[in-house]
């Protein structure tokens, strides 16, 4: 009888007939092909590799999402017409609730029609989700949604004093164990839509990204996980934004998220994320599926206020990335953003300190460059005028680099300034190499990593290195 509600409205509404659709109608005016950039790679060549994907292709799931990506990278809206088979007939051969939810949700934002709405609405109904039902009902009855937002800022006051003799970083210590339950976000760890592979966001089988490889590793240790896949997100003066459990949208998501190809819209102004990026688009499946933990990226302000958010409710947060976590400095709050190490039973990460003299010289590198997936380089010089506005000012040397591969310009000036310590992003291997010729001439040479975890060579130097190798820590000691 639970269901009754939806069935009648059914038959009233296809009573009245369908109008007519285009397919994947509300996808345009978005540029779905900017991540081809960093790939150096013409949307031609990558079409192919796709092709060439689903043919490869084992499951109803892969055949979906593969022509979908298809559809959007050749701007073909007809090929969303046979995805739209293939997402049907996943969904009819899923058992997890929420995935077949999600699948009927895309169907239902390709070809845009009542009875689709309808049907996903139902499906929400019996993966638990109301407000996700309420929504496609109402899409379905041509009624506009109630939407609730707070789209205050970050508020951390922090401050400390100026009189101080050192500043420790690490002291910050997340531990898991096989109590936990740690959530994470699907793209690069379930899936990566720039390879392509795309199989279900709720896969078991875990890709060999530093950031798949890493959860894995957790998993191995008897760590219970789930992936946080399918986030709501609204757009309101141009920004866009996924909520919280309460359904209260206030995490901004950028725009770069929002325009991944794999994002499906039920209007031009409410986007579903499949391929969940960043901690915004976690936090509320994340509070709602109970997790203890969440791992995702914290880049955007709006993924540091969901960090915050979680944090403050007594769930760990483990940032892979963080590019914008410096905002939290002095915040006191359960996060950290580095490698981990298993101890026993339990996987630990931070809780390796490194201490630094107010006057010991110490060289940060900073970012000069335009290109999106090199402005982690920017962040060690974040984190330390980050700290020196809230009070800390240290002896540091700011070294400005405009292009991957210039970490010995960092090296260099460690080495005229007689720097024991410095603060750098390890992104490729000629950072790694550079780094480790220099940590291997004198043992008592140290490294601060910055946004590092997603890069293999930085996962790399942090294990073999591991008394030279620190991490960004928002919780300074100062003394």
């Amino acid at each position: 009888m639970k269901y009754c509600w939806i069935l009648i409205i059914a038959a009233c509404l296809l009573l009245s007939g369908c109008a007519e659709h285009e397919w994947d109608k509300y996808s345009g005016g978005h540029d779905f092909n900017s991540f081809l950039e960093e790939k150096n790679v013409s949307a031609d060549d990558f079409a192919k590799q796709i092709d060439s994907a689903i043919k490869k292709a084992a499951t109803n799931t892969e055949r979906a999402e593969l022509v979908f990506l298809l559809s959007r990278v050749t701007n073909d809206r007809e090929l969303a017409s046979f995805a739209m088979d293939f997402f049907h007939k996943a969904a009819e051969d899923s058992e997890n609730k929420e995935e077949k939810a999600l699948l009927y949700e895309t169907v239902a934002s390709i070809e845009d029609t009542r009875y689709n709405h309808l049907r996903s609405a139902e499906t929400w109904l019996v993966a638990r989700d109301n407000k996700r039902a309420l929504i496609n009902l109402q899409r379905a009855a041509g009624i506009k949604s109630a939407w609730k937002f707070d789209i205050q800022g970050i508020a951390n006051t922090a401050s400390f004093t100026h009189a101080f003799t050192s500043i420790t970083l690490g002291s910050t210590e997340i531990e898991l164990g096989k109590d936990d339950l740690l959530a994470a976000q699907a793209h690069k760890i379930t899936r990566d839509f720039t390879i392509p592979n795309l199989p279900s966001p709720y896969s078991e089988s875990l890709l060999g990204t530093p950031e798949g490889s890493s959860v894995d590793m957790i998993k191995a240790e008897g760590i219970k996980q789930i992936i946080a896949a399918g986030a709501l997100a609204k757009e309101m003066d141009g920004k866009w934004y996924a909520s919280n459990e309460e359904d209260v949208f206030m995490f901004e998501v950028p725009v770069s998220v929002i325009e991944q190809p794999t994002t499906r819209f039920l209007s031009s102004d409410i986007a579903v994320i499949a391929d969940t990026n960043g901690m915004a688009a976690i936090a509320r499946n994340a509070v709602e599926q109970n997790a203890t933990a969440v791992t995702a990226g914290c880049d955007s302000s709006g993924d540091v206020k969901a960090a915050k958010y979680l944090a403050e409710k007594g769930i760990k947060v483990i940032c892979s990335s963080g590019q914008m976590l410096p905002l939290l400095i002095g915040a006191n709050l359960n996060i950290v953003s580095g490698d981990f190490r298993a101890d026993g039973e339990k996987i630990i990460f931070g809780g390796n300190e490194v201490r630094i003299g107010r006057y010991e010289p110490l060289v940060v590198m900073d970012y000069a460059g335009k290109a999106d997936s090199l402005l982690g380089y920017s962040t060690p010089a974040r984190y330390f005028l980050e700290l020196e506005k809230r009070g800390a000012k240290m002896n540091y040397f700011i070294i400005e680099i405009d292009e991957k591969g210039q970490i010995d310009k960092v090296l260099k000036k460690a080495m005229e300034k007689k720097a024991p310590i410095v603060a750098v992003r390890v992104y490729d291997e000629e950072d790694y190499n550079e780094l480790k010729k220099w940590l291997e001439e004198k043992s008592d040479r140290k490294a601060i990593l910055f946004d590092s975890e997603t890069s293999e060579f930085g996962c790399k130097i942090a294990r073999e290195f591991r008394s030279q190798i620190f991490f960004m820590d928002i919780n300074p000691v100062i003394r």
